[in-house]
């Protein structure tokens, strides 16, 4: 499959090298900013350049399209996209907003179009693994995640420090909430929540949801403090802990008689499993992703809503 990709930052530069081990191949790239002494592109003369993100959605060879733009562009850009009948593979967050989900759910419909939010996460072996050996702790009591960096020394000029699109729910929430809503699933009883705000921007939030079935579930994210990266699950017959939970690829299940040990080394990288997916989704005419829909983005987009209106 051919890809263009909207963007050429550092998640698109990742994307470049995990694409080699998937069906698919970088075909053209448009970047405001790219130049032809870039290194890709002196090692790939054969990919098409483009300035206009435009031109390269009006290339009939481009078959798919990978978005990695700033994430208040992502919206405009996917449902271009759509327009133009190409399948795309848009980053997280696949929008800042709920509704602007729900316009993008009727694009798809619209031009009969396929959209996949890149939450590598759900998309990996490791993690439907983990969704299986859950049931071995038989009632599960609470479930933890946190993703916390320390990003106050990079360019403040960067998208993470614009007040219209940047902070740690915009940037990282998908992962914790993703990770939390689809193993709670169960409706939301309580939300709980803690942000500090710098300067208009969200640095660090902290949430604690309850759902009907019982379940607490806390999470964490931050761009001002580093902290070990890990999620937690605990349960009647014991827990299950896993490093690394945004890219699952080893976890240890620890019961009262005995410790087992769960490891899913990646074919490529963590983002290759996530593009294979979207590769073989498209080919089977699907419009959207059966482990993670547009409706399961909208509703972790809902549930950043309430953090927001909730928070201390």
């Amino acid at each position: 499959m051919k890809f263009g990709i909207l963007g050429f930052g550092n998640i698109a530069r990742k994307f470049v090298k995990s694409i080699t081990y998937s069906d698919g191949v970088v075909y053209a790239i448009a970047s405001k900013s790219i130049q032809d002494h870039d290194s890709y592109i002196q090692k790939h003369p054969s990919v098409k350049i483009y300035h206009d993100y435009e031109k390269l959605l009006e290339d009939p060879n481009v078959e798919a399209v990978y978005i990695a733009l700033p994430h208040f562009d992502h919206k405009e850009w996917i449902i271009k996209a759509l327009q133009h009948h190409k399948a795309v593979l848009a980053e997280k967050p696949i929008a800042l907003s709920s509704k602007d989900i729900e316009d993008i759910i009727e694009a798809v419909k619209q031009y009969d179009g396929y959209c996949l939010e890149a939450l590598k996460t759900k998309l990996n072996i490791g993690y439907q693994s983990l969704k299986q050996d859950i049931k071995c702790l038989g009632k599960v009591h609470s479930i933890y995640a946190n993703f916390c960096s320390d990003n106050q020394d990079i360019d403040k000029h960067s998208y993470l420090f614009d007040k219209k699109q940047g902070g740690a729910l915009n940037d990282i929430g998908t992962y914790v909430l993703g990770f939390l809503l689809d193993l709670a699933n169960s409706p939301i009883k309580k939300v709980e929540s803690n942000i500090q705000i710098e300067n208009g921007i969200e640095m660090n939030f902290f949430t604690k949801l309850t759902f009907e079935n019982g379940i607490i579930a806390t999470g964490e994210g931050a761009i001002n403090k580093e902290k070990e990266r890990y999620a937690l699950i605990k349960g009647e017959k014991g827990e299950i802990y896993i490093p690394m939970y945004n890219r699952i690829c080893e976890y240890t299940i620890r019961l009262e008689k005995e410790t087992i040990e769960r490891k899913y080394p990646f074919h490529g990288d963590d983002m290759t499993l996530e593009i294979q997916t979207f590769i073989d989704d498209v080919k089977q005419h699907l419009h959207e992703n059966v482990y993670h829909s547009l409706q399961d983005a909208k509703y972790i987009q809902e549930v950043i809503e309430m953090i927001r209106k909730h928070a201390a």
